[in-house]
């Protein structure tokens, strides 16, 4: 076998390697509230409903569909199949770039970007939007300098591809937009590139908007998709740039990703001002790593915890793409000889990897038994409901994304769409009028729900009326189930059961 053949087949093993660290049943997959929407919301599409018309988020809607995809290829083995696949062609493929390009080792960064994404103090785990983006943005510049006879399309393939799975990302592709048009790069007229760009998004937009058309939800699409993030999520909580920094240096310092990002963007910075000779290309390089951790500064959804804990780490996660890339711009198109050269690249190479490839090999060698969202497996209510496995429409959580794992769990969907309630917690202008709380109520009388997994509290709303509303509707028709040996410290959430129902 040749020399490169062998060098391919390491990183695709070690690939999937870091991808087995996250097996299902064998692996460390910690259970998140996100993932358990999407999961939720897959499973609402394999029951025959609709995304936003019969189950609230804001996320665009193809992380949905491969959830959904994933149930049918066997849940959590699905979904780990489609995620290492992915992983494994984006590392393909920027091994064939940087071979292109003649870089000494071209398996050092396809190993970087590997290790990145699968930082498990970054990732929680496989499933999030932003591993699936980043895989993409690092395929989409392969595709940018792979010069292939259908690029452009494949260019608008793949930023709609990103845009419906994590709208945000899609800001990391502008850069490298602005690159492939410059008249330089191409004797294709613009306008015939621009127009086998937007076939390409189109490939992807119509279908999706043709599904809601289809199914009477395109205005639910709209507000729940788009107008949402556009006039809540982005807008309505502020923190100062003191915060975001102080935020960014936390989570790059606790998730290993410190000394790969000061040493990335220091030789890019370096290799601007160096001799070049492919300057534009390594700015966009450059303005990609900034965009990627935009989202960041959009807002401020945990204010109250930033500064004391790891939260929103997989907000990071396309750094794991924009520094790969970074970094091959600087090695394959600087002209300063010290930023070339085996035995220079060799040494970066074990700055940049040290560390994140001690973090991998002690996760896999001392794994935790009890990670995030273990006590929510393990509680006394997921017993009691094993032991009285509700049906669809009979069971409803109320407080917490978090235990819609039971809905996973019990394969079966909910009484309301309005899955996501922690916008009682955020906003203080929430659901001002209080509709979807009545609506709420309304879809649990009306469908007679069994079970009720609340994990609210009086401080848990800031508008005091709507934990009234709430509270004296479960009142009136619940009663608590009670566990005389329940530890009070292993969850916050209360089990509630519909009145003249028997145990």
């Amino acid at each position: 076998m040749k020399k490169e053949n062998w060098s391919l087949l390491f990183i695709l093993s070690a690939s999937v390697l870091l991808s087995l660290l996250y097996i299902p049943g064998f692996g460390h997959n910690p259970l998140s509230g996100d993932k358990e929407v999407y999961r939720y919301i897959g499973q609402v599409i394999r029951n025959g409903g609709v995304p936003y018309r019969d189950a609230f988020d804001h996320k665009p809607p193809l992380i949905f569909f491969l959830n959904y995809a994933a149930l049918l290829l066997g849940g959590d083995w699905g979904q780990w199949l489609i995620d290492t696949c992915l992983a494994l062609l984006a590392t393909g493929a920027f091994f064939q770039l940087c071979r292109k390009y003649k870089l000494p080792y071209p398996w050092l960064l396809p190993l970087l970007f590997n290790l990145m994404i699968r930082d498990f103090y970054m990732c929680l785990g496989m499933g999030m939007t932003r591993e699936y983006t980043s895989m993409l943005l690092l395929i989409f510049f392969c595709v940018l300098l792979g010069k292939y006879r259908y690029h452009y399309f494949l260019m608008g393939l793949l930023s709609g591809l990103v845009f419906f799975t994590q709208q945000d990302q899609v800001l990391c592709l502008v850069p490298f937009f602005l690159y492939a048009f410059l008249p330089e790069q191409d004797t294709v007229p613009f306008l015939t590139r621009l127009a086998r760009t937007a076939a390409g998004f189109l490939a992807i937009a119509l279908p999706v908007i043709l599904y809601f058309v289809l199914h009477n939800a395109l205005k639910d699409f709209w507000q729940d998709a788009f107008l949402f993030n556009l006039t809540w999520y982005t807008t309505t909580l502020k923190a100062s740039f003191g915060d975001h920094l102080r935020k960014l240096k936390l989570i790059m310092d606790g998730g290993n990703y410190e000394v790969v990002s000061l040493v990335s963007v220091v030789l890019g910075v370096c290799a601007v001002i160096f001799p070049n000779t492919n300057r534009k290309l390594t700015l966009a390089s450059l303005a990609a790593v900034v965009l990627s951790i935009i989202p960041e500064f959009m807002g401020g959804r945990d204010l109250p915890t930033r500064m004391t804990g790891m939260s929103f780490t997989h907000y990071f996660l396309p750094l794991s793409a924009s520094l790969s890339i970074l970094l091959f711009c600087v090695f394959a198109f600087s002209a300063e000889p010290a930023l070339q050269g085996r035995r220079v690249q060799v040494i970066y190479g074990i700055l940049i990897c040290c560390s994140l490839s001690y973090t991998a090999i002690r996760f896999a060698t001392h794994r935790p038994l009890d990670g995030y969202g273990r006590d929510i497996v393990t509680c006394q209510e997921m017993y009691y409901l094993r032991a009285h496995k509700p049906k669809d429409d009979q069971l409803f959580v109320f407080g917490s994304t978090d235990y819609l794992y039971a809905f996973n769990e019990f394969r079966i969907t909910g009484p309301s769409k309005w899955i996501y309630q922690h916008f009682y917690t955020l906003y203080d202008h929430w659901d001002n009028d209080h509709a979807i709380l009545y609506s709420i109520r309304a879809d649990l009388s009306s469908h007679k729900t069994t079970y009720v997994i609340d994990c609210t509290s009086s401080s848990w709303f800031r508008d005091t009326s709507a934990y009234k509303i709430w509270n004296s509707f479960l009142l009136e028709h619940y009663q608590p189930v009670n566990f005389p040996d329940k530890d009070k410290t292993d969850t916050l959430a209360q089990l509630w059961k519909l009145k003249g129902i028997p145990d």
